[in-house]
């Protein structure tokens, strides 16, 4: 049974896809789906997929950037493009990045479902017979030299633009494109090993590309090292990387063919940690955490992922104080982009919560009281309560609070139930009366005068209007 991605942002041709295509009948089974390139990759980090249906066109990440990064770091995923009839440059584009078929979406009928899987199943059966038959020429002698070298590129764009021509000057080297952003070359005695090792090095510095100097290859096929060595552009060399550094030593025993096991426990412990905002004031605990995260070796896709649930509880906090969001973490290709985006994040919440006027101390209680508001927001929050629970006088806090948060207390607390009040009308068709309770107030009316204050609407003229603009931007 393989298993099978639908990516689409029409949500309807996904589950026309998903519920109208036999995919049974072919061993197929569809395990998820996505809404675009960057929810596509997600999944991926956490899932086993082998065959991806993808949208060309889509916002946020469109279908040829999910390829390209697919490629890279999941070489053995099949893919295969949706996309309309006039969309043959895309078409073009895609195949050349490795797609092994297109599905024109006008064409799908139902009495040829049929046909367009089995047709998909013929290429991959097709594509796995010729990687089969590259690998048996390719052959299972072991190597007889301990060392080899790999050149790679941080981004697979950078290779693209910086393949590297090497004037090797010596016959007895085997050299293999293995992706298109990492190349093998396997010299097969000691004395031209030290020519290709050195022409590569300057390679190197000549380009935006490293090169690995291997060992621990003697007694293993060809095959085995270039697995080993795909794995490791996966995992290994996205926290191996430095800006500073052209040539890296890499034993291949020391290299994991899948993903590492991520600790649960250091996870937690991590993630409390990162929400908390105390490293944001103390330059020791921000190292703390920065080395700590390094240290889980989460998969990229699985550490974007992560990150970005931190920034939605940190906006929480720095959107009030700043009047904007903080920018969630791209998909990076190299550790220190992601330290580097940490530190931006770190001066930006300095800057919109650090006030001369207060100690760390000061500061840091204000952000948890805010925390205790968002995690009681339900309740009956009491100012009173709050100030206990943070060990400050009410007249103390009122001001802190007001100075730092650039509201008064109740006044944060009102627009906070608005806002929530807001998602639920939006994203739920709960009753306006479970979302007054759920946003902390006992009675119905009194919250939508609230609601018509802040907003100019009532709670279900702001639902209907919500909905009516749903509905137009679909059609």
């Amino acid at each position: 049974m393989m298993n099978v991605l639908v990516v689409d942002d029409d949500k309807l041709v996904r589950k026309g896809l998903i519920s109208a295509m036999p995919w049974h009948d072919f061993d197929l089974h569809v395990i998820g789906e996505a809404k675009n390139g960057e929810k596509a990759l997600e999944f991926l980090a956490t899932a086993e997929v082998d065959l991806l249906l993808t949208d060309l066109a889509m916002p946020i990440m469109s279908g040829l950037e999910l390829m390209r990064i697919v490629r890279k770091k999941y070489p053995h995923i099949f893919i295969v493009v949706l996309t309309l009839h006039q969309d043959f440059e895309y078409i073009q584009e895609a195949l050349r990045l490795g797609a092994i078929d297109y599905i024109a979406k006008v064409q799908l009928e139902e009495e040829n479902f049929e046909e367009v899987l089995g047709r998909i199943c013929g290429r991959m059966a097709e594509e796995q017979a010729k990687l089969e038959a590259q690998e048996k020429e390719r052959g299972n002698e072991a190597l007889r030299l301990d060392t080899g070298y790999a050149m790679i590129a941080v981004a697979s764009e950078d290779n693209e633009r910086q393949r590297p021509i090497v004037p090797i000057p010596v016959s007895q080297v085997l050299e293999r494109e293995i992706m298109p952003h990492l190349r093998l070359w396997l010299p097969v005695n000691e004395q031209d090993n030290a020519v290709v090792g050195k022409e590569l090095a300057e390679a190197a510095e000549r380009s935006e590309l490293c090169l690995l100097e291997l060992s621990g290859l003697e007694g293993l096929a060809i095959p085995k090292v270039e697995r080993l060595l795909i794995a490791y552009t996966a995992y290994g060399f996205f926290y191996d990387y430095r800006e500073d550094i052209k040539v890296y030593s890499l034993s291949v025993h020391h290299i994991k063919e899948l993903p590492p096991e991520v600790d649960k426990e250091a996870l937690l412990s991590v993630r409390e940690k990162g929400l908390s905002l105390e490293w944001v004031h103390k330059p020791a605990l921000y190292e703390q955490l920065v080395g700590q995260l390094y240290e889980l070796q989460m998969p990229t896709g699985q550490l974007v992922s992560e990150l970005n649930q931190w920034i939605v509880e940190w906006n929480r906090i720095y959107q009030p104080a700043a009047s904007s969001s903080l920018e969630p973490p791209i998909l990076a290709d190299a550790w220190v982009q992601i330290e580097a985006w940490l530190r931006k994040t770190r001066q930006l919440l300095l800057e919109a919560l650090g006030r001369p006027l207060y100690s760390t101390e000061v500061q840091d209680c204000i952000v948890k009281a805010v925390q205790l508001i968002h995690s009681g927001l339900a309740e009956r929050l009491n100012v009173i309560n709050i100030c206990q629970q943070v060990n400050m006088s009410r007249s103390y806090f009122s001001q802190c609070f007001r100075d730092i948060m650039g509201a008064t207390f109740n006044d944060y607390v009102r627009q906070l139930r608005v806002d929530k009040a807001k998602e639920y009308l939006t994203k739920t068709n709960k009753t306006i009366f479970w979302i007054a309770e759920h946003t902390g107030y006992a009675d119905e009316k009194y919250f939508s005068r609230i609601f018509r204050k802040h907003t100019g609407l009532l709670p279900s003229e702001f639902r209907q209007l919500r909905r009516e603009g749903e509905q137009s931007s679909k059609t």
